[in-house]
């Protein structure tokens, strides 16, 4: 299918309202486009970096329909939307023409676990031995195709290790199973991985393809902690992980932003998840590469570009979470006095535990005590 470009003033509309459609806002105004979001927040971080707010349930759908008559095309930062909306805004695109990347399809996909996991394996992508548990789970015969420990994981509505439980043994987990009465879960082989990488890639409405190299990930307490630009792993590594995420891309017809994790054992890669919209582990593309993944998904959404190189340089994102950075007020200005790091704040109101709060960019190699102040 051939798209036609989507030139500024127009109108870009954003499922979700968090940073990411904050970040995705600033790079839509820097080519004069104007930005509406939709989400059930109210005075948003997306609100506050100038898009027109919408609020209301997901499932509202007349609140819902106001939002995608005002836009002219439909991107999300957010994948956890109930299916009952998607149905309504694959209604849009059939009756209305309306350009909504990536398709409701492909959100389907990355907000199950189960379905996610089967369609890297039938693209190639190799993953860890996993067992479905839907209902009531009665076949204690299966678990023996599953070594412990393992992860029991929600299939939806999970992220930063929420929706989780470990079992160190096939008897830990037994015991727990009398208090689960419906399952809608993958129970799947803990991966005692080396380190976990990150590839960002994106695909233009014309089919072409462009990624940036893989990032190393490092987690506190199931949230990302660091990213590390580019990864120190082979250079056969490296592009065995492009491949993956290009081919991810091609197989899904996928048009847009995403991010792929994989875990890393010995010279293993073996897929973990992605995310349909830009990811955590790539912004720090917003400071030492010419574009930015959010740059990049306004491109892929409106077709003015459909095709670029990408160059970036060696940095490291640290992840401002909680009251981490806020409880030295001579933190902040320290940071604002180094030319070498880039701080982005979110302007979340309220400080919570675990809450992402902002991030850091810094331009260089990693190097110990990068973020002791």
């Amino acid at each position: 299918m051939i798209y036609r470009p989507i030139y500024p003033p127009s109108i870009l509309g954003v499922m979700g309202s968090g940073q990411l459609g904050r970040m995705f806002t600033h790079s839509a105004a820097k080519l004069g486009y104007q930005v509406h979001c939709y989400s059930p927040i109210f005075d948003s971080p997306t609100k506050y970096a100038g898009a027109t707010e919408f609020v209301g349930k997901y499932t509202d759908l007349n609140k819902l329909g106001e939002f995608l008559d005002s836009v002219d095309a439909l991107t999300f930062e957010f994948e956890n939307i109930p299916e009952e909306a998607l149905l309504f805004i694959e209604e849009y695109i059939e009756t209305e023409g309306l350009r909504v990347f990536p398709s409701p399809k492909v959100i389907r996909i990355s907000n199950n676990r189960e379905t996610e996991k089967n369609f890297f394996r039938k693209i190639g992508i190799p993953v860890t031995n996993f067992l479905s548990l839907q209902g009531k789970f009665t076949d204690i015969n299966k678990l023996s195709d599953i070594k412990f420990p393992a992860i029991l994981k929600t299939n939806q509505f999970g992220y930063d290790g929420k929706g989780q439980r470990k079992y160190s043994t096939r008897e830990e987990f037994l015991t727990d199973l009398i208090s689960i009465t419906n399952f809608d879960h993958i129970l799947e082989e803990e991966v005692p991985f080396d380190i976990e990488i990150s590839v960002i890639g994106a695909r233009f409405p014309n089919g072409k393809i462009v990624t940036y190299p893989a990032s190393k990930n490092i987690h506190k307490n199931h949230i990302l902690d660091l990213t590390i630009h580019p990864a120190n792993i082979s250079e056969k590594l490296k592009k065995e992980a492009e491949e993956h995420t290009k081919n991810l891309l091609e197989k899904i017809d996928y048009i847009g932003v995403l991010g792929l994790e994989f875990f890393l054992k010995d010279d293993l890669l073996l897929g973990n998840e992605f995310a349909p919209r830009p990811h955590n582990s790539g912004h720090f593309t917003m400071d030492s590469a010419n574009f930015s993944q959010f740059d990049l998904q306004v491109l892929c959404l409106t077709g003015i570009v459909d095709d670029l190189s990408l160059k970036t340089f060696p940095s490291v994102m640290k992840n401002m979470v909680g009251d981490e950075f806020f409880k030295e007020k001579e933190t902040l200005k320290k940071l604002i006095e180094n030319s070498e790091y880039y701080i982005h704040l979110y302007q979340k109101k309220e400080v919570i535990s675990g809450r992402k709060m902002g991030h850091i960019n810094y331009l260089g190699e990693f190097k110990d005590n990068l973020f002791l102040f």
